[in-house]
């Protein structure tokens, strides 16, 4: 029977800051792992906002209640503050949100629940999408309103057919 030598505390020190070290390796690289899967989202969800602009073809209108949802391409501070649309910001702001990867694909509505870094640009968006809404209301109040009319319309025909 072999009798097995103790470490030395000064041995378990060092074996234990070998594993923590390793320990600290490993969730260094998790952690950048989890940064760029983020950043790829980020990117993804900006080139698909963009891709949907392009396939929809309408730019910047937002004649339904379908292009308000849309996710849209937003430019973001270092802050995490939203500067703008990634096709209405300035050149210099596009190009250094793309570079930095500082952008998101987002609805409007959900792009208003994040801070701003200019509230001018924000009450224009808030315009914006104030319009839009009103609009999509007032067509659905006159498409309504026809129905009732045709619907009037019907109710006089039949009658006049009767008598």
């Amino acid at each position: 029977m072999a009798i097995e030598a103790k470490r030395t505390p000064q041995e378990t020190r060092a074996a234990l800051a070998k594993r923590r070290a390793a320990a600290d390796a490993r969730a260094k690289a998790a952690i950048e792992a989890l940064r760029a899967a983020g950043d790829l989202r980020r990117h993804q969800a900006a080139a698909d906002a963009l891709e949907g602009l392009l396939t929809r073809a309408t730019g910047l209108r937002f004649g339904t209640l379908a292009d308000l949802l849309a996710p849209q391409p937003w430019a973001f501070d270092a802050d995490g503050a939203v500067l703008g649309h990634l096709l209405t910001v300035d050149e210099d702001v596009f190009l250094a949100a793309i570079a930095d990867g500082r952008l998101d694909g987002l609805p409007l509505g959900e792009a208003f629940g994040l801070p701003w870094a200019n509230l001018e640009e924000r009450a224009a968006w808030t315009r914006v999408y104030a319009d839009a809404l009103r609009a999509m209301a007032d067509e659905a109040e006159g498409q309504l309103e026809a129905q009732r009319r045709r619907e009037a319309l019907q109710q006089t025909a039949d009658r006049i057919r009767r008598s």
